[in-house]
């Protein structure tokens, strides 16, 4: 086994501050990390190039396939006025309530990565045919699986889009409710890395590249500079089921791991107002009373995010939104996660009747965020908490997202913010 190189100057470990320092002394090679590992999602060829190249190697990892991206990812705005003064003219698409996917092809080799940059290739025998008879040697595209019913041609619910997840009866899930992808962009065709053409000419490569798939489809794309337009695109979009919309900059590149304005997601509410969902990590749960007692559990405990301690910090309790099923239900997944004591990246005033392993993503909508005392999610000094005023539970999401991957603290106090101030 080689010795480690030595952090003398000319190390190429030592050109990027590596050895005894636990960061990246230079901020230059710090950005040329993070690049490299938005670019190849690979720690291990990242460490090798730094080790016989250098830092200047590091420039030399381009996008390639097989090897996942990191998903670029979208900002948000509180209504449409916002998007079209922010961004201008914009591309519009609809918000599918899909599983994010990454499809692969290199040469006859197709393998499909989730969000999280897992693979995901057994579960979708269908998208792998249909990329397989795509008119590339190799390429790379992103896009939305979602789950249809081959009788009405509707779409189903999220949780049966997961369900090909238990990875038995995958031939017979795929007869039930076969899968469709809504492709949006394309990063890598036949060698070329296209990542920095703008959003137009990417999404027009997609349409000639799925002009004659019936499983890989262009995802509709509308282009507007009108916030009256953007609403009733919203509206339509949300009266046929789906989530919203995403609106994107034209004239944008492919921003591997980035969450900028370049992509804004627009979601409504069931009361008419815009605003987002959010998810919402499950910490523990209070014991059932009544009717609620044959279920486990009568309330959660629930938490966001919190990036910069590396913590979960709570905002609500939760307790609509579930039918008696979906409790019970619940209460068999939380079985394995029940803790006797908190866990150590939890931060809480409120001490449930049990604790959770921090695993369980859920979507909840609520009326509006408040100020709280009692929730540390923001809580610093004197300066008190946030919680959620009136939520209820949407869905489940655990199948495509970590933990991690809850909203942050950071977008808790944007939303917050955002709701105070008057539509412009």
């Amino acid at each position: 086994m080689p010795s480690r190189p030595s952090t003398s100057c000319g190390s190429p470990w030592a050109r990027c501050g590596w050895g005894l320092a636990t960061r990246p002394r230079s901020t230059r090679c710090h950005s040329q990390l993070e690049a490299a590992y938005n670019r190849t999602s690979d720690l291990g060829l990242i460490a090798r190039t730094l080790w016989d190249a250098g830092e200047t190697g590091l420039d030399l990892l381009k996008v390639r396939a097989g090897h996942p991206l990191r998903p670029q990812l979208a900002e948000r705005l509180p209504n449409p006025e916002a998007v079209i003064k922010k961004l201008g003219t914009v591309g519009v698409q609809p918000k599918y309530d899909g599983l994010r996917v990454q499809i692969h092809k290199d040469a006859d080799k197709v393998s499909i990565f989730s969000r999280n940059l897992e693979s995901m290739t057994e579960m979708f025998p269908e998208l792998v045919a249909a990329a397989s008879d795509l008119n590339a040697d190799t390429l790379i595209l992103d896009g939305e699986a979602i789950a249809y019913n081959p009788e009405s041609e509707e779409y189903v619910p999220f949780q049966e889009t997961t369900a090909r997840r238990r990875k038995e009866g995958i031939q017979e899930f795929a007869e039930r409710a076969p899968m469709r992808a809504f492709v949006f962009d394309v990063m890598f065709r036949n060698g070329s890395d296209l990542t920095h053409l703008t959003y137009e000419r990417r999404f027009e490569i997609v349409q000639e590249l799925l002009r004659e798939s019936d499983t890989l489809l262009p995802a509709p794309l509308m282009k507007t500079d009108s916030a009256e337009v953007l609403t009733r695109e919203l509206l339509e979009y949300i009266s046929r089921g789906l989530e919203g919309v995403v609106a994107k900059r034209l004239d944008s590149p492919y921003q591997a791991g980035a969450r900028n304005f370049n992509w804004v997601k627009l979601k409504r509410n069931t009361s008419g107002q815009l605003t987002d969902t959010i998810d919402v990590v499950l910490l523990g749960f209070y014991r059932g009373k009544g009717k609620r007692a044959e279920f486990g559990a009568g309330a959660l405990l629930a938490g966001v995010y919190d990036s910069d301690q590396d913590e979960f910090v709570t905002i609500s309790k939760l307790g609509t939104g579930l039918s008696d099923q979906g409790w019970r239900e619940l209460h068999q997944r939380m079985a394995s996660l029940e803790l006797a004591d908190k866990p150590a990246r939890v931060r809480s005033l409120l001490v449930p009747d049990a604790w959770l392993e921090p695993s369980i993503v859920v979507e909840v909508l609520a009326d509006e965020i408040t100020p709280s005392p009692r929730h540390t999610a923001g809580m610093t000094g004197d300066r008190p908490g946030f919680a959620l005023r009136f939520p209820r539970i949407v869905s489940f999401r655990t199948a495509d997202k970590k933990p991690e991957d809850a909203t942050s603290v950071r977008e808790i106090r944007e939303m917050f913010e955002q709701q105070r101030k008057p539509s412009q």
